[in-house]
């Protein structure tokens, strides 16, 4: 089929949109989107979809559509790049038809290493005959993309099941992670979770100055939007592209440094408050007296005391912070005297280098849920060992106070 052919009366074409890779600063991909027309109005891919019921038929017009984006992007050069094919589950759900459709690709000229079927996760139903067809098609070269990850009722489980080399998230994640610091918090840590089960990920919906920061900020691989290129017959290159990307780039590198320098200096100051803490305990002095240069700052929510089994003494010594009345929310765990901690990192730590403070990774704090790192170390009082602990907020973490 040719690009622009006519099918019951419907006037065919391709346009394609970059994937570009921050890291290698270009193009890496290019998706091909169906542009339908029927007697000069433009028609929605879905729309012309949508009138192809019965299942023979479908697939037919699917295999079509893709032969032809194969052929246009042949023609647009010969630069490294992958070409994204949007897929309908239907055709990969039978294996002659998957079969088909990589012998359809052979046909075109591309080789199969070069194509990327892009599967909506929300389609995907993880039946024998669905991974057989996809099963067939990795054989042959091809890569696999899970697209529209995040929306709706997303499920894990079909993601580790179909093994795919992309996931890319849903649009409405990055509107979310834009207005909403937890929505944030999760996309870095989701787009943390498909590396580990060896899938890059794509952010798409990339639009506006916001949308950048937060893509960028994500630790994402690719990115796609309007803001890096619309799609078009003959696409934006990357002497356009990179430039935009670029300047953002580096207005986030700017911030981000002088983040981590107030982070830096924030905890310096709690370190040097815990050691005089620490010292004041080491020479006898009461823990709500020597506690005192700790909780007079402002990022500290509390300190407490272990012994040498990890088993808190005591109760939490709160700073004005740390008890807000927001606090009452999580009452059933605000006592926490007699609580053992001796699986947590910051103990551990300690427990194995006596005199040297630790600062552990960041993470939830059980007591009120809010993100901290704690301040430790093992120390002697009255000749016997104990472990002092400091809860301290993350500067920029998106704590409510």
């Amino acid at each position: 089929m040719s690009v622009d052919a006519v099918m019951n009366p419907l006037l065919l074409g391709s346009h394609f949109q970059p994937i570009y890779s921050l890291a290698h600063r270009r193009t890496v991909g290019l998706e091909a989107l169906l542009r339908a027309t029927r007697d000069g109005h433009p028609l929605a891919p879905q729309e012309v979809y949508d009138g192809y019921m019965r299942r023979r038929e479908r697939v037919e017009f699917d295999l079509s559509v893709c032969t032809a984006h194969c052929e246009r992007f042949m023609q647009l050069g010969s630069e490294s790049r992958w070409l994204f094919l949007n897929v309908d589950a239907m055709t990969l759900s039978d294996p002659e038809q998957a079969q088909q459709l990589g012998e359809l690709i052979i046909a075109s000229g591309l080789p199969p290493q070069s194509v990327v079927l892009e599967v909506l996760e929300q389609a995907i139903e993880l039946d024998a005959r669905l991974l057989e067809g996809v099963a067939l098609l990795k054989d042959m070269g091809c890569l696999l993309a899970i697209d529209d990850f995040g929306v709706g009722h997303s499920n894990i489980d079909r993601v580790c099941g179909l093994e795919p080399d992309f996931v890319k998230f849903d649009r409405h994640l990055l509107r979310n992670a834009v207005t909403q610091q937890r929505t944030r918090t999760l996309l870095s840590r989701l787009v943390r979770l498909m590396h580990e089960i060896g899938a890059l990920v794509v952010v798409e919906g990339v639009e506006s100055d916001s949308d950048v920061v937060a893509a960028l900020d994500s630790g994402c691989d690719l990115v796609q939007g309007y803001y890096v290129a619309r799609p078009a017959g003959q696409p934006d290159n990357d002497h356009l592209i990179t430039p935009r990307l670029d300047a953002k780039w580096d207005e986030l590198m700017n911030r981000e440094l002088l983040r981590r320098k107030l982070k830096r200096r924030q905890l310096e100051l709690s370190r040097q408050a815990f050691v005089q803490t620490a010292i004041a305990l080491m020479q006898g002095s009461e823990f709500e007296l020597a506690a005192m240069p700790m909780l007079q700052l402002p990022d500290v929510i509390r300190c407490f005391l272990l012994d040498q089994e990890g088993r808190q003494q005591g109760r939490n010594l709160n700073s004005r912070r740390g008890s807000s009345a927001d606090s009452l929310r999580f009452a059933p765990l605000e006592d926490t005297t007699g609580a053992v901690w001796s699986r947590r990192a910051y103990f551990q730590h300690a427990i194995d280098q006596p005199g040297v403070l630790y600062m552990s990774e960041p993470y939830l704090s059980m007591t009120d849920t809010r993100i901290c790192v704690t301040l430790s170390m093992a120390i002697e009082i009255d000749e016997v060992q104990h472990v002092l602990c400091s809860d301290v907020l993350i500067p920029g973490s998106g704590n409510n106070l």
